[in-house]
Formats: C-alpha cells, structure tokens, sequence
C-alpha cells in the first residue's frame, strides 16, 4: 500500500489486495457506463471510478467516488451484492477486495453490471 493511503486515507480498505483482472473489467464498467450516459444527456459524465466525487446506483450495483470527507469512512467505492471493492482515490490505486471470489462469481458479476448499464443506452 501507498503511504499516502496507509497515512491519510479515512476509508475502508477491503481485507484482500484486488487482483488486476478484476480491475480491468470494472475499467470496462467505467468505459461503457461514460459512453451510455453521454449517449443518454450528450454532455460529460464525472467517472464515479475516479477522483471526481460522483457516484452511480442502479439495481444492479453501485459505484462512488473517493470521498475526501475525514469524519465519514466509506464503506466501499464499489459494490454489487456482496463484493465490495475499495481503490484510493481512483480506480487501480491501491484496489483492495472484500473475499477472495472464484473466477466465475467475479465474471457473473461483471456480465450482470454490463447488462444494466447497457440495458439503460438509447436505442435509435
């Protein structure tokens, strides 16, 4: 871990260090969720997997950005049923992971994500 992380950082960090896989497909989450929301209001849509304090929750999942706030500690920036994952500051910084998942339950997860953010796109 980061000693800014280990020193300044307020929110929880998850008991596992997240492996990169996992963060790759929360990156393509991030990619498909910017292109449907530009598709939806044709204007920028703050990252809620970067420093950028915005957050998304639909049925399926939901994602928050880093929050800066000292007296609250945030639980997770990212959670969908009982996966809980935490980054410092942006996704891929210090990612921790709330279990060690098998494979399959981690892709079953991301294929459910991507279907309700895909389910929200403008059709023409």
């Amino acid at each position: 871990m980061e000693l800014g992380n280990l020193m300044f950082n307020t929110n929880k960090n998850q008991q596992y260090e997240c492996p990169k896989w996992i963060v790759a497909l929360l990156n393509e989450l991030d990619n498909q969720l910017d292109r449907v929301m530009w598709n939806n209001t044709q204007k920028e849509y703050p990252s809620p997997f970067e420093n950028t304090a915005n957050s998304f929750k639909n049925d399926v999942f939901e994602v928050q950005a880093f929050d800066w706030n000292d007296d609250i500690e945030q639980p997770y920036n990212f959670k969908c049923e009982d996966i809980e994952i935490s980054w410092y500051k942006y996704l891929g910084r210090d990612t921790t992971i709330n279990g060690e998942y098998e494979p399959q339950k981690i892709i079953d997860m991301f294929n459910k994500c991507l279907k309700s953010i895909l389910d929200m796109d403008v059709k023409d």
